[in-house]
């Protein structure tokens, strides 16, 4: 897990519309190759709105695909299912998605939620394993992947 130098908030993709989600559907099916949990999320220093649900557990966490496009994905909350509670934890969070890269995860499928917030769904060939509930997002290029 690493901790992420202070800054300001970046300007943030916060909604899903038709062409943006094409445009992220295209990468489904890529192999997820990186991932790094950071220790604070912006989310828990915004004030509250009333938006979020109580008790959720915020991540961020960047996600990179084997073609060269990664996530920086803010206000994670992480479901094992959509059934189940998030994850609260982030040893448990981060261990879920080290298992994802080692066995060649994938970036399984992209969906929107009831209030057009972006659903990544992380998965093998099996199943899928995360579902990743975002607040917040940038996806940008990648050449070189980052020290460990």
């Amino acid at each position: 897990m690493s901790k992420r130098n202070k800054r300001e908030a970046p300007d943030l993709l916060t909604e899903v519309d038709d062409i943006l989600y094409d445009e992220l559907a295209a990468l489904t099916g890529q192999r997820i190759v990186h991932a790094v949990l950071w220790e604070d999320s912006l989310a828990n220093e915004l004030p509250a709105d009333g938006g979020a649900p109580a008790g959720d557990a915020f991540f961020d966490l960047d996600l990179y695909l084997e073609e060269g496009v990664y996530f920086e994905l803010y206000g994670v909350v992480l479901f094992p299912n959509p059934e189940d509670d998030p994850i609260t934890e982030a040893d448990e969070a981060s261990h879920g998605l080290l298992t994802l890269v080692n066995e060649q995860g994938l970036l399984s499928d992209v969906a929107v939620d009831e209030d057009d917030n972006l659903v990544l769904v992380l998965g093998n060939d099996a199943a899928a394993r995360l579902y990743l509930v975002t607040g917040g997002w940038l996806v940008e290029e990648w050449e070189e992947l980052p020290d460990e």
